[in-house]
């Protein structure tokens, strides 16, 4: 995959640095040339302080081809608030704090580390105008039924490889020491299964980085603070000591009266029940009532997630920062604020481990683009101003106080606000019960690192086969024994008492 620098796709609406020019507004700045719209964008760094942080690298992994995809017109899934994101992050200056990767897409190789190749096969040369809705792979795998979450649309196979492709290369840039942060905003696909679409997700990304950092890794925690239960992750990990998943939620009954997606997740939940089962007690999870706030939430993540932290003594870490869970997102019941959202992040970069940062929900294009915006500064250590810059392009999209009155930090409840159904006791008891779940984790596993590329799967496989072997020689052992008593039983007859 390419290495970072400044000639790239990812800052493709400005080059080379020059002297400068004040812009009043994006149609002045349309009509500046390349080098003077650059020189616009040093300037906004220059005077803000913007720069490459001390002691500590950050990267930013983007393929801008994935901003080009369209679930439908009607679909709450918009790659066009990946385009929002990067043009608030380049606008802002942040691309002098960071180095710039352009991924190239996954391999079907790659993906199917993971991924059953029959499934990959089927998302690989499905189309619009070949789909056959009767087709039994059609339903068998995800796609249309009753909801119809996971469209096929054109250029579904680019996309998924896109936004895979920019994960496992920020896994690769923590492996290899590139970057101690490394950022994928149009990754986070965390509903999708080894052979089933689901949720709005095709390819589970974050399950390839995890394998991809499992070969130097002996323990990654998985943390998701998506509105949505991060189920594919935990079922693709359930099996195994190294990989811990964390997951704060909505979880309960929707406002149409049905449970609200995807229905798994209640605090009872924390893996296999089966004691031999490695991955028994390495899922907690963390069900959240509708409306809760700022400072609710701060204070669930930072007790519960040092606790987690200060048991199992990740050795990297992945976090998934949907942000769906931000107050006024289309899908959402939250009532989250920007800067606590980024607290999340920031709360886990001060841990110190090897981080991977990725995207996820988010159905108000213009408030996923503030949040990333703001936790990409966080990464980097950078305050940025309320006042958003001038020069962004559709600036439009944040102007007008329904879109938040052009400024980066608008109270997120102006449209709406959820009632807060969870009380101070409850939390309280949320708490003392994820405690008492982690007193069945027995420690932090210590494992001998595989450092020769195989998947985390395949070692549970063979892991799984080696375990067989064990219990049918113990089968085959137990038989012999059983078969030597009987056969000196019979040769004793005079022992048993009877006469020749």
């Amino acid at each position: 995959m390419p290495s970072g620098g400044r000639n790239n796709n990812i800052v493709e609406e400005y080059l080379s640095p020059s002297d400068g020019v004040y812009v009043e507004d994006f149609q002045a700045f349309k009509n500046l040339t390349d080098a003077e719209k650059q020189d616009v964008i040093q300037r906004e760094a220059e005077e803000f302080g913007l720069e490459k942080p001390k002691g500590y690298k950050v990267s930013f992994h983007y393929n801008p081809h994935v901003e080009y995809h369209h679930f439908g017109s009607s679909h709450p899934m918009k790659p066009w608030r990946l385009t929002l994101t990067k043009q608030l992050i380049v606008a802002y200056g942040l691309e002098y704090t960071m180095d710039l990767y352009e991924p190239r897409p996954a391999s079907f190789d790659e993906l199917a580390i993971f991924h059953d190749r029959e499934y990959l096969s089927f998302i690989s040369q499905v189309t619009p105008h070949n789909m056959k809705p009767d087709d039994p792979s059609y339903l068998a795998f995800g796609f249309g039924g009753e909801s119809n979450d996971c469209p096929v649309f054109d250029g579904l196979w680019n996309y998924v490889s896109l936004y895979s492709g920019a994960s496992m290369h920020a896994a690769q840039n923590l492996l290899n020491h590139q970057s101690d942060i490394a950022i994928n905003w149009s990754g986070g696909l965390h509903h999708a299964k080894k052979n089933l679409a689901s949720g709005f997700c095709y390819v589970n990304d974050i399950v390839l980085a995890i394998q991809h950092l499992l070969t130097q890794n002996q323990r990654v925690l998985y943390i998701d603070i998506d509105v949505h239960h991060g189920d594919g992750v935990e079922q693709a990990f359930e099996s195994t000591d190294r990989v811990f998943t964390l997951s704060y939620h909505k979880f309960g009954i929707d406002k149409n009266g049905y449970p609200f997606f995807p229905g798994t997740g209640n605090i009872t939940e924390l893996g296999p029940v089966d004691p031999r089962n490695l991955g028994k007690g390495h899922s907690l999870n963390i069900p959240i009532d509708d409306g809760i706030d700022d400072d609710q939430y701060k204070w669930l993540f930072k007790t519960v997630t040092g606790a987690v932290v200060d048991k199992y003594q990740p050795t990297a870490i992945v976090l998934q920062s949907g942000a769906d869970s931000l107050g006024g997102d289309r899908l959402g019941r939250f009532n989250l604020n920007i800067k606590a959202h980024g607290f999340c992040v920031e709360t886990v970069k001060n841990y110190g481990r090897p981080l991977l940062l990725i995207g996820g929900g988010g159905y108000t294009p213009r408030n996923v683009a503030r949040t990333w915006c703001h936790e990409t500064a966080v990464c980097v250590g950078a305050d940025l101003h309320n006042d958003l810059p001038t020069h962004i392009p559709y600036i439009q999209a944040f102007q007008g106080e329904e879109n938040g009155g052009g400024i980066l930090y608008p109270d997120l409840h102006n449209t709406k606000r959820h009632d807060n159904a969870n009380t101070t006791a409850k939390l309280q008891k949320l708490v003392e019960h994820a405690l008492e779940n982690l007193r069945f984790l027995e420690g932090a596993p210590s494992v001998v690192v595989n450092t020769r590329g195989i998947a985390e799967e395949q070692l549970m496989r063979i892991r799984e086969m080696i375990d067989r072997e064990i219990e049918e020689e113990k089968e085959e052992r137990d038989h012999l024994s059983v078969e030597r008593a009987r056969k000196t039983r019979e040769r004793n007859t005079g022992g048993r008492g009877e006469r020749r």
